[in-house]
């Protein structure tokens, strides 16, 4: 993408969308999924949940966000499957006492809720949770939490803290989940969930905390805005990561920019109040965004009163965190009045954007004691280094207000620390530095909307924490398929250090896809064909695919006969319209149905060359003929336009970057038409 603003409109983001020509399902053995699933776990024994440990905690389950300190305990497992005592006192937050309520009737058991517990029944177990300042569940945490007391300590005194514990406490087996706050108490019950394994609850040690204050999604992409229920889908499953941020800023969103003066409707409030409830229930702050950007006057006294109407009404809804964007807009100011006042250059567009965003501030912002600092995206919203509108900007521009940046390019594939810190200074003024927020354009896909993005997130540098606030990913227009990425980003932002990409990705794509082996190897295989990103170096395209070509060529050129794994992941591949529904996360498979459409006919076209081949070699003209036929009409199907876009009509689904075509292309240059 042009990193200069005036090409980064909707029109100019998505002229750089190339359509590229790539590529029912054949019957197979159950066997081939097995083969692959079997590879696939010799290469990467011990990184998926359930099986294997996160960084540092040996002895336990994986647990993601990998905790900041994790130890397994002396004791034995508290079990969940029988009679538990969810002890609770009175205020404790209802999402967290709820949550573990189910998490008991979940593993087996019957859960009994009750503010005290003085003569527990023998043959019982406890869950104890509440706050830091609750005496009942702080002296529980003490006595079984004692090897591990000096971690607690510093766990509750970072906001949204917890610390777990378990052993035996009057006499029954106990955990104790202890948190900072509210939020701590819930992000507790999420690693409390995945302690659970069998029905019981591991012996552990647990002291957690987060290292970024924002971590989240921004539904701040161009296309067919997601659906209603995926956003209330991606709330939740933000949410059991442990996140605490969702920002509703959807560029289609006609109320969000190009009528954002409009007020809503009452249906749509209905559905705002929804989005709203669901994120505040799950410890999500939802965040509201209005881009005024396109036509607005910035000294204007009724445009300034319009948009504090528009905040109100979301306010009155219980919205308690707003961000302005004015990105990919005008870069000059666009009325007589602000020209007079600020001048015609960037610097007087920084000036002008500064003093509506200060009014907003003061009308709005500071007269609530509830409210979340206001946050705002700049028109020049990449570069570290400074520019007459950043400095015009950052003099101006209030303090407590938040700066959203997406690192040193529109799409950035590497930022560090030191370039964030730059970034500080050049949006700050002189002896301030500014808060920052990136707003990262990963794994967006508005500007290839043919392509689809299922690698880990890279290039982030692990101590980003240090430098700033906190962290969004801008996602897909898919919204299920941008869950695996989401996952990564929870982790990266709550321990930057413990990050390990491969592994996240392995436990992501382990929690969407559930426990089938079959499911996990056909999700692995179709995350291998969609990692390309742009030619990332640190994310080669088709990784698994790639090798097994190369190893199938190395010996087919030498004479001697391919091991079958290329012929097991082709059939893997013409499997996965029927395997992906099967996923615990049903709509991965139907965000993905044109992409697994066009990877199964490459799967049908790959089976088909390689009996071509085979053919071939033992002079079966009539078997080549008809293989050949087959390879080239399944390339035509896995070419055929089938994915709809909003601005670009019907488009191709492209994988990676056209291995299965390329290996059907040498496979016909190989066996000439007779």
């Amino acid at each position: 993408m042009d990193t200069s603003p005036g090409d980064r409109g909707p029109q100019r983001r998505q002229s750089v969308f190339m359509l590229i020509t790539a590529g029912i399902v054949a019957a197979v053995l159950l066997l081939a999924g097995w083969f692959v699933l079997m590879r696939y776990n010799q290469s990467n024994a011990g990184s998926s949940p359930g099986s294997a440990t996160s960084p540092g905690e040996p002895g336990l389950p994986a647990i993601y966000p990998v905790p900041q300190h994790a130890t397994a305990a002396s004791g034995k497992p508290v079990p969940l499957n029988g009679h538990v005592y969810v002890v609770a006192t009175a205020g404790t937050d209802p999402a967290s006492v709820s949550a573990v309520q189910a998490l008991v009737v979940g593993a087996g058991g019957t859960a009994e809720t009750v503010t005290s517990l003085a003569n527990p029944t023998s043959g019982s177990s406890a869950v104890y949770l509440g706050a830091a300042s609750d005496p009942q569940v702080s002296t529980v945490l003490a006595t079984l939490g004692r090897d591990s007391a000096a971690a607690n300590q510093k766990a509750l005194g970072h906001a949204e803290g917890y610390a777990i514990a378990t052993g035996t406490s009057a006499g029954i087996p106990t955990a104790v989940l202890v948190g900072r706050d509210g939020d701590g108490i819930f992000h507790g019950i999420q690693t409390l969930r995945q302690l659970l394994t069998g029905g019981t609850v591991s012996a552990a040690l647990i002291s957690d905390w987060p290292l970024m204050q924002t971590r989240g999604v921004i539904e701040g992409f161009y296309g067919i805005p997601w659906s209603h229920q995926a956003r209330l889908d991606v709330i939740k499953f933000a949410a059991q990561q442990k996140m605490n941020t969702f920002i509703y800023s959807p560029k289609n969103d006609p109320l969000l920019r190009d009528q954002w003066r409009t007020l809503y409707s009452n249906q749509q409030l209905r559905e705002l109040q929804e989005l709203i409830d669901t994120a505040t229930a799950n410890h999500i702050r939802f965040t509201y965004s209005l881009s005024p950007g396109l036509d607005i006057c910035y000294s204007s006294v009724a445009d300034l009163n319009a948009a504090v109407a528009k905040l109100e009404s979301l306010y009155s809804l219980g919205v308690r965190s707003f961000v302005i964007p004015l990105d990919d807009i005008d870069t000059k100011v666009q009325c007589d009045e602000d020209v007079k006042e600020f001048g015609s250059n960037e610097a007087g567009l920084g000036k002008a954007e500064a003093s509506f965003l200060n009014d907003v501030n003061a009308r709005f912002i500071s007269k609530k004691p509830d409210i979340q600092p206001l946050q705002m995206v700049p028109t020049f919203y990449n570069g570290s280094g400074s520019t007459p509108y950043k400095k015009a900007l950052g003099r101006a521009l209030n303090p407590d207000i938040v700066v959203q940046w997406t690192g040193e390019d529109v799409v950035s594939h590497r930022i560090t620390r030191g370039s964030a810190e730059t970034a500080q200074q050049s949006y700050g003024s002189p002896g301030t530095k500014r808060n920052i927020v990136i707003w990262d354009n990963y794994p967006v896909n508005d500007y290839s909307q043919d392509h689809i993005f299922l690698g880990p997130v890279k290039g982030r540098d692990s101590d980003l924490n240090q430098a700033i606030r906190g962290i969004v990913t801008n996602p897909m227009i898919e919204a299920y398929l941008s869950l695996p990425a989401i996952f990564n980003y929870a982790d990266l932002s709550w321990n930057g250090p413990a990050y390990d990409p491969a592994k996240s990705m392995d436990a992501a794509l382990t929690a969407v896809a559930g426990p089938a082996p079959d499911v996990q190897a056909g999700v692995r295989a179709f995350a291998d064909l969609n990692q390309d990103w742009q030619g990332d170096a640190l994310t080669p395209s088709a990784p698994a695919l790639t090798a097994d070509i190369n190893q199938f060529w190395s010996a087919y050129d030498a004479g001697q006969s391919p091991s079958g794994a290329l012929l097991a992941r082709a059939e893997l591949l013409q499997r996965l319209p029927d395997l992906l529904p099967r996923m615990a996360e049903p709509g991965f498979a139907n965000d993905a149905v044109n992409w697994t459409a066009a990877a199964a006919q490459y799967g049908r076209g790959v089976q088909q060359a390689i009996a071509m081949l085979d053919a071939a070699k033992k002079g079966d003209a009539q078997a080549v003929t008809q293989a050949r036929k087959d390879v080239q009409s399944a390339e035509t199907a896995a070419a055929a336009a089938t994915q709809p876009t909003l601005d670009l009509g019907v488009v191709t689904p492209v994988l990676g970057k056209g291995e299965l075509k390329a290996f059907l292309d040498q496979a016909l240059q190989k066996v000439p038409a007779g």
